[in-house]
């Protein structure tokens, strides 16, 4: 950590002066009063009374003068310092020539100047301070004596003081400096304090779980924002009881405080509110100490639970997929060729005939539902629509000669490209158009399949399929993209589903549009697109 320089200005250190001035204007107000009341002459032995007096207005004037400037804050706090350091030195000097020398006391009232300079500057310029205090204390004791007899005593004096001008300017001045990195750590430490506490408050506020921290009297402390939505706070619940916030929870945690054991049933929280999973802790040992309630959402924790077991069933579903395709090929094949057999009957072919088209139906079955679990992973690219949807409607009537099945584009802006795997967008045309040409020939009605395209504010662009033929059921559009729902005689249900699937790992979006005529199923695009 670096070390605090001697220009650092701290509150304290203007605090410092301010007292020495007020200690300078006290100092000069008792000496002139000792002076006018005639005390001087019995406290100082041998005084220069007229000397005396001039110095002392002269101090009074320096003192009101600094006083002005260090309540202003004129200059630098270590040019102040050294300005009324100096002050001080030539006042108390000229006093200690005026009353006889150092023997007389006047020098000590250094020591204070001294001290207070040493604080708001550094251990060398404290250590020069002190230097300068001594060396013109001495020159004193040399001008008093110049053309006199030396005293060693009047030498001894001085240098005694001086070594205590030494002493207590370089204790000042350590303990100043260690303060100064006390306070610089401990802002430090505050700081972190302060980045950690918003840092844990963030992570709080992000978690899913809700966080109650209350005291032993069950009073809330704090709660994250998971926590307010379960409760159902709409106020400042800080500092509140909680029962005035959650009644049927404050009946569990005292229940919890009683007997210690952790009930893992489910807990309603009120008539229109979601059941919770409570788990209680306390932040300490001891058993005073703060309780923290962690609340989970009872009908997430199923979701979770319904989507891992959903996941698992996928699982076991492509792996039983797998294990009847083999089978399933074989009786295809054994069906194929008893058709084909010259002794087999007219009712015997009708029998392999209805086998055959079940035997094709489960296949598709399960190459839907290997399809999805294979979801292999996008290789999105930006495709240029127009040419693409040319290309792919080129390929698709190709596989349909015998039944044609036709499809119209509208127009296109030819430079309008999107965001998708090419193979994973051929498939989902494919998909939206067979369901749109299977649902519509069930009424024996001529079917025509029109694509269209647009672009939102937004810039995401959009791909409507559309049809004229019955259109889907009202009662069954909230479940048309369900696995295996299906409305047809011998539908697999999968087709919107995965296709569904397909735009998801296309960051796409594919719903179903009401339309008065037919039905329309619209692929968002994600955001990205070149035009």
């Amino acid at each position: 950590m670096p070390a605090v320089g001697p220009g650092a200005i701290i509150a304290d250190d203007w605090r410092a002066l301010r007292l020495l001035s007020l200690y300078r204007l006290g100092l000069v107000s008792i000496l002139l009063s000792l002076m006018a009341a005639g005390y001087i002459p019995q406290v100082l032995t041998s005084v220069n009374s007229a000397w005396y007096q001039w110095t002392c207005a002269v101090y009074g004037g320096a003192a009101l003068l600094l006083a002005w400037t260090v309540l202003r804050r004129r200059t630098r706090m270590s040019v102040q310092a050294h300005v009324q350091y100096l002050v001080d030195l030539a006042a108390i000097t000229m006093l200690v020539y005026a009353s006889g020398g150092v023997d007389n006391g006047l020098g000590a009232l250094l020591l204070i100047p001294a001290v207070t300079c040493a604080l708001v500057l550094s251990a060398r310029m404290a250590v020069m301070q002190a230097a300068l205090g001594t060396l013109v204390l001495f020159g004193e004791q040399v001008l008093r004596h110049h053309g006199q007899p030396v005293d060693a005593s009047d030498y001894t004096s001085t240098g005694v003081l001086g070594l205590i001008l030494f002493g207590t300017a370089v204790a000042a001045s350590t303990v100043a400096q260690r303060a100064r990195r006390s306070e610089a750590l401990a802002k430090r430490m505050g700081s972190e304090f302060d980045d950690l506490s918003r840092l844990n408050e963030m992570i709080l506020d992000a978690m899913s779980t809700g966080v109650v921290v209350l005291d032993q009297n069950l009073r809330i402390g704090n709660l994250n924002a998971a926590a307010r939505e379960l409760l159902r706070t709409t106020s400042r619940a800080e500092g509140r009881a909680l029962e005035l916030e959650s009644p049927p929870l404050a009946l569990r945690l005292r229940r919890w405080l009683s007997v210690r054991d952790d009930d893992e049933q489910p807990l309603s929280l009120g008539s229109g509110m979601p059941e919770v999973i409570v788990r209680v802790t306390r932040l300490r040992s001891a058993a005073s100490g703060p309780i923290m309630v962690l609340l989970e959402d009872a009908s997430r924790l199923r979701e979770q639970a319904q989507q891992i077991k959903l996941a698992a069933l996928g699982r076991l579903s492509a792996s039983i997929a797998h294990e009847i395709r083999n089978p399933l090929s074989a009786i295809s094949h054994a069906g194929q060729l008893l058709y084909e057999a010259d002794e087999i009957g007219a009712d015997n072919r009708r029998l392999l005939a209805m086998i055959h088209r079940h035997t094709d139906r489960i296949d598709k079955i399960v190459g839907d539902v290997m399809a999805l679990s294979r979801r292999e992973v996008a290789d999105r690219t930006l495709i240029p629509l127009a040419p693409w949807i040319d290309e792919t409607v080129a390929l698709y009537a190709e596989g349909h000669r015998q039944a044609p099945r036709p499809i119209e584009v509208a127009e296109i802006a030819r430079g309008l490209r999107v965001p998708f795997d090419p193979r994973h967008l051929q498939q989902l045309m494919f998909n939206l158009w067979d369901n749109a040409f299977f649902h519509g020939a069930r009424d024996n009605a001529a079917i025509t399949v029109r694509l269209s395209v647009g672009v939102e504010r937004n810039g995401r662009a959009w791909l409507d399929v559309s049809d004229n033929g019955p259109g889907v059921p009202a009662g069954t559009v909230d479940n048309i993209f369900e696995p295996f729902f299906t409305t047809a005689h011998g539908g697999t249900g999968l087709g919107l589903y995965l296709a569904r699937e397909l735009c998801e790992l296309n960051q796409a979006r594919l719903s179903y549009q009401q339309r008065p005529v037919g039905a329309c199923f619209r692929v968002s695009f994600a955001v990205g697109i070149a035009v």
